[in-house]
């Protein structure tokens, strides 16, 4: 895999330009735009209010299933507990009043929450079930909260405020000569210490009062084993997670194919990972909608949502979008057909930047010279409006892990058939079927979804095995640290990078970057997407580690 590391990064605080050498003067740093802030979520868990070892895993699951949800939709979510809570000037006046076990679980979390500051305050049972650019969710993101707000519908499960507020609230509370009877904060302060929003439409909260009304089968389980009722509930969650992304993009997947036959083999891992987005959902009930949608569409594996495979990009919200980028390199060696490329080809070629302008061509039509199609690329990938919408992998990298795309959509992935291109060096059986079939699990019969019959029938095995030995190749060039020697022989029929010798690995360092200059626009694209998905990781990557 490409280090992260070797994706250097630059913040874009200047004037756009579409290429980033002209403000770092390092043709290998790419600019990205400034990172999006992500605003604070909070939840409060008591890990020692539970003393059941299975009740406690379930709910470990379902705190996962909360951070993760959250973080899709551009949060920051962060679990207290009650070290928080007793870092707030007010814990020594909680302690001093006496109040019933339930309310004084209910003010360990806002003072917790006080502790932190502004911000919003969630149940894990209250996740985001709906569209990233809804509206509360684009306020909640702003990270500004006038108020403390909660939501008709949502009853204790939301809040949104100031610090300011937070602090009134609690100190109206602890001077309450009701405190020894309530049950809760609300019940402790006057009726306008809260604005009340209307019910929100993207935001679904999983209490027992909603359990017991709209999945019996789940309340049930709740009353014989709470262990194995919260299990199930973590399933129908991710169940409805899955379902919203579904009905969200209703017209189906777009896989973006440009310069195919020849680039088809690229598209491996982004259809596999769209077979896998569109297969149906396992759930306790399985026809069941999320509360905050009750009429929702189900999943129906007897009309899959469709996948497309168009050869250009279109901005629209109908549709999500997974692109697959190359290596100029590895581009001109598919279309020239050849494992080992020369400089005179890429030379001859008078189309400059094919990629990019196969795939911007419908929303820029075909007059354009690269550089004047990167910023509208760059924004198609980065854009905060883009980004939500789309998936963009770099052909030479492995597939991003189960993990990442997990956290990246929000939901668990079902198993699919391909992980990388790397993954079926040995099969040697209908490749082009594996590569579109369903993923064969249970209660989903494998089928082909693809809806276009010409991408489907438009190479030969042979022939995907020829282009699978030029593009193990080109990855070895691009990124010689990428692919074993051992492991390139079985593709090359020799334990050697070229049969030519080791003295030409130079030549094809020379090839390479001739390949790079004659097509800078691609080029560029192609460093900004893996710098861009490299960023991704590293974000994640220190918010898990602190």
């Amino acid at each position: 895999m490409i280090s992260t590391l070797s994706a250097k990064l630059s913040i874009d605080l200047q004037p756009q330009q579409p290429f980033s050498e002209l403000i770092t003067e390092d043709e290998k740093r790419s600019v990205l735009p400034p990172p999006r802030e992500r605003p604070p979520i909070y939840t409060f868990y008591d890990p020692d209010a539970e003393k059941e070892e299975g009740v406690r895993a379930a709910q470990d699951e379902l705190l996962l299933i909360w951070k993760r949800a959250w973080w899709a939709h551009g949060f920051k979510p962060v679990v207290l507990g009650k070290a928080e809570a007793m870092k707030n000037p007010l814990y020594e006046r909680f302690q001093a009043r006496k109040m019933e076990n339930t309310l004084g679980a209910d003010m360990m979390r806002w003072l917790a929450w006080g502790y932190m500051g502004q911000g919003i305050l969630s149940n894990w049972l209250v996740l985001p079930m709906g569209p990233y650019h809804d509206h509360l969710l684009s306020f909640l993101r702003r990270g500004e909260y006038p108020r403390l707000t909660r939501y008709e519908g949502l009853g204790f499960g939301l809040y949104s405020s100031d610090k300011a507020s937070i602090e009134a609230a609690l100190k109206e509370a602890l001077d309450s000569p009701n405190i020894a009877t309530s049950t809760s904060l609300r019940g402790l302060v006057s009726s306008g210490t809260f604005a009340v929003d209307p019910k929100p439409s993207a935001i679904a909260f999983y209490n027992s009062t909603t359990i017991a009304k709209q999945y019996e089968a789940v309340s049930t389980l709740l009353a014989d084993s709470k262990a194995t009722g919260l299990s199930l509930l973590a399933d129908l969650i991710f169940s409805h997670l899955h379902l919203t992304f579904l009905n969200t993009y209703s017209s189906g997947i777009a896989v973006l194919t440009p310069h195919r036959p020849h680039s088809l083999l690229l598209h491996y891992p982004a259809i596999a990972l769209a077979n896998a987005l569109t297969t149906c959902p396992s759930s306790t009930v399985p026809t069941s909608c999320p509360p905050n949608n009750p009429s929702c569409t189900p999943c129906s594996s007897s009309k899959p949502l469709p996948i497309s495979t168009p050869q250009s990009y279109q901005n629209t919200s109908a549709f999500f979008t997974i692109g697959t980028i190359p290596h100029p390199y590895t581009l001109a060696s598919l279309l020239s057909k050849t494992t080992f490329l020369s400089i005179s080809p890429i030379r001859r070629n008078p189309v400059r930047d094919p990629w990019l302008l196969s795939t911007t061509s419908k929303t820029l039509g075909p007059t354009l010279g690269g550089p004047d199609r990167l910023i509208p690329f760059k924004e198609s990938v980065a854009s905060e409006s883009a980004a939500s919408k789309s998936l963009w992998l770099v052909a030479e990298e492995s597939a991003w892990s189960r993990e990442e795309l997990e956290w990246f959509f929000g939901f668990a992935l079902p198993a699919y058939n391909v992980s990388s291109l790397e993954d079926t060096v040995d099969s040697k059986t209908s490749m082009i079927a594996g590569m579109l079939a369903k993923p064969a699990l249970s209660g989903h019969p494998s089928s082909i979804l693809v809806e276009d019959d010409e991408f489907k029938s438009s190479l030969s095995d042979k022939e995907v095995e020829h282009h699978r030995t030029i593009f193990m190749h080109s990855k070895s060039v691009v990124d010689p640290d990428s692919i074993s020697e051992s492991r390139l022989g079985k593709w090359t029929g020799t334990g050697r990078r070229r049969t030519k010798g080791d003295d030409d690995e130079a030549s094809e360092e020379r090839v390479k970057m001739a390949a790079e200059a004659w097509h800078l626009a691609d080029m560029e694209a192609w460093r900004f997407v893996r710098a861009w998905n490299a960023r991704g990781r590293e974000e994640r990557s220190e918010w898990q580690g602190g």
